[in-house]
């Protein structure tokens, strides 16, 4: 077998960056270092923050829901300078729902703050084949 490589200029940054991983608490920085690296890749910095809160609580509500599950991240670039983030769960038959959190309550804020991080571009599906998507895009 003969290997060759491709050159430099041929090399274009990819659309989307994903990770398949366990669902646990320990696990959830490795979301936060794929939007790093993605909008490093990008060019898109000043999105760093705002994608790592969001993949961040997408991700934590995963592995509180599902401990120990398989989980799908991803970071996606749909079009310049929109960027998706989202979680892929093998739950189909429970979606999320966003609750507008009162005062007192200690937790149930996270989908909400979403939302209005990201204007309302906030959704979630059954997969194709078995499981959930939630995703969220944000950028001017």
């Amino acid at each position: 077998m003969v290997m060759t490589a491709l050159p430099v200029n041929d090399w274009t940054v990819p659309g989307r960056f994903s990770l398949e991983m366990h669902a646990c608490p320990e696990n959830v920085y490795l979301a936060r270092n794929l939007v790093d690296q993605a909008v490093a890749s990008w060019g898109l910095a000043e999105l760093r923050d705002l994608g790592r809160l969001i993949l961040t609580e997408l991700a934590t509500n995963a592995t509180r829901q599902y401990p120990g599950a398989l989980i799908n991240v991803w970071v996606a670039r749909p079009a310049h300078p929109v960027i998706e983030v989202g979680v892929w769960d093998p739950d189909s038959a429970t979606m999320p729902r966003i609750v507008d959190p009162e005062e007192a309550d200690e937790s149930g804020r996270g989908l909400f703050l979403i939302r209005e991080l990201t204007n309302g571009r906030l959704g979630w599906q059954p997969s194709p084949h078995r499981g959930k998507v939630v995703w969220a895009r944000f950028g001017p």
